[in-house]
């Protein structure tokens, strides 16, 4: 059986409950703001979330109001699971994955755990603009008017190419073939809001929640649907549909049943209930359109009253301050993080924190240091200068061996040597001085023969005149350059 609540008490939510005064306020952010208009829809927090007509800033402030702390959730995780309510206010909802229907399961099974779902719909710019134009000034209507057309214009695009959404089994969500207007409230919570909201035909819905039924025709649709679109939400272009195939084991298999609880005129379920024996108290709260809840939608007395309710049964029973966490991201690409049993291991890159790669790590930091500062011109080692050698040794003992060669060859040049042995070096024997002779005038051999002309070459000086010429087998003795006496002397 679905539960009961009471009638909320006045101060414990704190709503506004002076409509005019959002719609002031709504209108003078639009007049003034320098963004302009804003249409954006999902958003509960930041600029979005409390200036646009589609955001649910006020749904959030409504929860603040009531003790709850509350947190923007991206990503369903461990630090999600100590939430006791979710409201997810989905910009597309074409299904859910399956991985967020096992956590979403996994969560509900810790008991006393509220998930409102709110199905997003074309929202409430066309609202806005038709009550706008009510009291636009008399030179501003035709303007306003065309505003209002282009706005219906819109929300008949997105009705056309809507299609059913994918059910995981905890319900089924159908769109209906053109908006319904709410003249009067039924059902288990239509007690708990006023006659005046009961009889408000200001608000529309554009879906109708259903139990989950696999012997239905719509089943078969849901599951492969390749004609129409999602669902395109205020501010974005309807995109074309792509087939979406979901096998059987998609389904939850955890027992559900589904009660309405707040239907309108015609039967047509606006808030349902989804509960299960597993859930241990836990439930979810499902609502028809997004529209009933946006920051434009609590000018009036029926968001202001449903909004109370949804907080009242998201309540736990006995707890310290309740915690929700709003969710605006499509259940089809929700990350979910599931942490895998036992102790945590480290891969990858998280090898190198761990024993004993951390200190290999560490000396191997260290040594790249020290290599990327002898890279550094000014700190690495000096480099080895190439001077180009512009002479060589050789042309010079080339040069000198031609000057002996004019000189007179041999002879000449052991004279010379032994000349300059006697004279530099003081040497009076030894393999390179010639002796010599004891009469210089008689015994002297003619080393040249006697000529009138002088055989000295040119270029020298006469050789003396007393000189003679060496005993033959001293002339005739080969250069040894590896004499000893002679390598020491030069």
């Amino acid at each position: 059986m679905p539960t009961k609540f009471p009638p909320h008490p006045e101060a414990m939510v704190g709503n506004s409950r002076n409509p005019w005064i959002i719609l002031l306020s709504l209108l003078i952010s639009v007049t003034i703001g320098c963004g302009g208009l804003s249409t954006k829809y999902g958003d509960s927090s930041g600029r979005n979330g409390e200036q646009s007509l589609n955001g649910f800033g006020a749904l959030r402030e409504s929860f603040k109001n009531a003790g709850f702390q509350h947190r923007d959730v991206s990503r369903l995780s461990n630090r999600v699971l100590t939430n006791d309510a979710l409201v997810w206010t989905p910009t597309h909802f074409n299904g859910f994955n399956p991985r967020v229907t096992r956590w979403i399961d996994r969560w509900l099974t810790q008991g006393d755990r509220t998930l409102i779902f709110v199905i997003p719909d074309s929202g409430s710019e066309t609202d806005y603009w038709i009550d706008a134009s009510k009291v636009a000034p008399p030179e501003q209507r035709l303007e306003y008017r065309r505003r209002v057309a282009k706005s219906i214009n819109r929300r008949i695009q997105s009705r056309l190419i809507r299609n059913a959404a994918v059910s995981n089994g905890w319900f089924t969500s159908s769109p209906l073939p053109a908006g319904h207007p709410i003249t009067k409230l039924d059902g288990e919570w239509a007690d708990l809001f006023s006659s005046e909201t009961s009889q408000s035909g200001s608000y529309t819905i554009e879906y109708e929640i259903e139990p989950f039924s696999k012997s239905k025709p719509a089943k078969a649709a849901a599951n492969t649907t390749t004609g129409g679109a999602a669902a395109a939400t205020p501010g974005t272009t309807p995109t074309p549909a792509t087939a979406v195939v979901v096998s059987d084991n998609e389904i939850t298999n955890t027992p559900v049943t589904l009660q309405p609880l707040l239907q309108d005129q015609s039967g047509t379920t606006i808030v349902a209930q989804v509960q299960s024996k597993r859930w241990n108290g836990s439930q979810i709260i499902v609502v028809a359109g997004g529209s009933l809840l946006t920051n434009y939608a609590f000018t009036k007395p029926l968001a202001i009253e449903l909004a109370d309710q949804l907080v009242l049964a998201s309540l736990p029973p006995s707890t310290p301050p309740p915690s929700a966490g709003f969710i605006s991201v499509d259940p089809q690409s929700l990350p979910v993080s599931e942490s895998k049993p036992g102790v945590p291991k480290a891969s990858g890159w998280e090898l190198l924190t761990t024993w004993p790669m951390s200190l290999v790590t560490v000396h191997a930091a260290l040594l790249g240091l020290v290599i990327c500062l002898m890279l550094l011109p000014s700190l690495g080692r000096a480099r080895h200068v190439r001077y180009s050698v512009k002479g060589s040794f050789g042309d010079h003992l080339d040069a000198v061996a031609a000057l002996m060669n004019r000189a007179g060859g041999e002879q000449f040049a052991r004279h010379r040597i032994s000349e300059y042995m006697r004279r530099i070096h003081g040497e009076t024997q030894g393999p390179w001085v010639l002796p010599e002779p004891e009469h210089e005038a008689i015994h002297r051999p003619a080393i040249h023969p006697t000529t009138t002309e002088s055989s000295t070459p040119p270029g020298l000086p006469d050789p003396p005149a007393g000189g003679h010429t060496q005993p033959s087998s001293q002339t005739t003795r080969p250069l040894d350059p590896t004499d000893s006496d002679i390598t020491a002397n030069s």
